[in-house]
């Protein structure tokens, strides 16, 4: 029998990203996001298993993240984290929670 494993949860999203690759770099929209991986379409098509470096910034966070193209297809492509660093890993779950959060918190309500 197949050990069931849960998938972390996914927040969908509209961020710009630059995919840097051997042979190139390209530019593409993260749709999706989670802490182990994103969802983004790419200008160009990419084959599975390529790794590269992802760039996203959103706020004042920006973040460079080694990334492996887990699958492929259709014009959207699945990126997985190869976390080298916690410091990595914090920030992918910094991000996250930004993006998962309210836009703008509620603040005190005047009532009269």
């Amino acid at each position: 029998m197949q050990k069931f494993e849960y998938r972390t949860p996914r927040y969908q999203v509209d961020l710009p990203v630059l995919l840097d690759l051997p042979d190139s770099i390209v530019a593409g929209r993260c749709t999706e996001i989670s802490r182990e991986g994103m969802k983004v379409e790419l200008r160009q098509p990419v084959s599975p298993d390529t790794c590269g470096t992802v760039s996203i910034t959103y706020r004042e966070l920006s973040l460079k993240l080694p990334v492996c193209v887990a699958h492929s297809g259709t014009g959207q492509e699945g990126l997985r984290f190869l976390f080298e660093s916690e410091e990595d890993r914090t920030g992918v779950e910094r991000l996250v929670s930004l993006l998962a959060g309210p836009i703008d918190p509620p603040g005190p309500v005047l009532v009269r």
